[in-house]
């Protein structure tokens, strides 16, 4: 008997399958050989590679949050959720002060709050055409769901739920989960996801929303908006906020960047400027009529988006606005 290891390394997601083993076994001096095949074909499941997304956008989040000087995971007096009397501190606000507690104990007593927990936040992922689009090693796609994975993670430790909801071609709903097995759902869920090269329905995405997901949730449209997608986008977002706290991500192309900051050296790299700086003021304007009822908009690049997309869940909750 005879045991021969190997190691493979995969370079994309989604479930693979091992065939049987084809042997092929010669006789020195001799014109013929013998083909044997062993073993049973054997599928594999493929995971995105979280843990060097958290890794590195975990890291570089938590430096942004300790550079402006703010605890954010564990609000003091800022939250929406009582958490405990205790003796005034420096630097409480007024309102903080319980005056009746104050009264009975004969010194300051403030109210401590910490960040409301158990809050619902639905990513909603389009998969359509325009996702396809590739940014450096990885597609626009792929760095959505690597977004999506690191706020889904850092939202669970939160102690929030999280859901999502896939749309253009290719069509998945998971409940808002939470708890100790959460994330494996999660990744169980969405580690064969692959773009369509179908166009995004933005409204058909909200009313999938509207149904399955009754309660107030914060809800992140992952995307590529452009100016020609805003009278389909505009009534979905409003659909959406009649219930829900809406963000929507934007990625943004980084070749266009690139074409700004090249030198113009003939007519056509004078025409690509014109045309890029045209598509960003378009883009502009989208976002800021999306913004101007009531939606909040992420308008990035895709590398950038991970870090975004924490920081944002990470005021929201300091805020209280969920």
């Amino acid at each position: 008997a005879a045991e021969l290891a190997y190691r493979l390394r995969p370079t994309a997601r989604g479930e693979w399958t091992f065939q049987t083993t084809q042997v092929v076994v010669s006789w020195r001096g001799c014109l013929w050989a013998r083909s044997l095949r062993c073993g049973a074909p054997a599928s594999v499941k493929v995971y995105p590679n979280f843990k060097a997304v958290a890794r590195h956008a975990l890291h570089a989040t938590e430096d942004q949050v300790r550079q402006m000087g703010i605890r954010r995971r564990r609000q003091r007096g800022t939250g929406l959720d009582f958490h405990q009397m205790r003796e005034y501190r420096e630097g409480d606000s007024l309102r903080q002060i319980d005056w009746k507690a104050t009264s009975r104990h004969r010194k300051l007593v403030s109210r401590e709050y910490q960040e409301e927990r158990d809050q619902r936040v639905v990513f909603v992922l389009d998969c359509g055409r325009r996702m396809h689009a590739r940014d450096g090693d990885l597609s626009h796609f792929d760095h959505a769901l690597n977004a999506v994975l690191l706020l889904a993670y850092v939202a669970l430790r939160q102690g929030d739920s999280v859901g999502f909801l896939t749309f253009s071609g290719m069509e998945r709903w998971l409940a808002p989960v939470k708890g100790a097995g959460a994330m494996t759902t999660v990744l169980n869920q969405v580690y064969d996801l692959h773009t369509t090269m179908q166009p995004s329905d933005y409204v058909e995405a909200a009313q999938r929303v509207m149904r399955n997901q009754p309660r107030r949730a914060l809800v992140i449209l992952v995307t590529n908006l452009r100016e020609e997608d805003a009278a389909e986008v505009q009534p979905a977002l409003r659909m959406l906020r009649e219930r829900h706290l809406v963000l929507l991500a934007s990625l943004r192309e980084t070749v266009v960047q690139g074409v700004l900051e090249a030198g113009v050296n003939d007519l056509d790299d004078a025409l690509r400027l014109v045309m890029a700086r045209q598509y960003l003021a378009d883009r502009r304007v989208t976002h800021e009529r999306v913004g101007g009822f009531g939606i909040q908009v992420l308008d990035v690049e895709p590398a950038e988006l991970p870090p975004a997309l924490v920081d944002r869940y990470l005021d929201i909750k300091r805020v209280g606005s969920l």
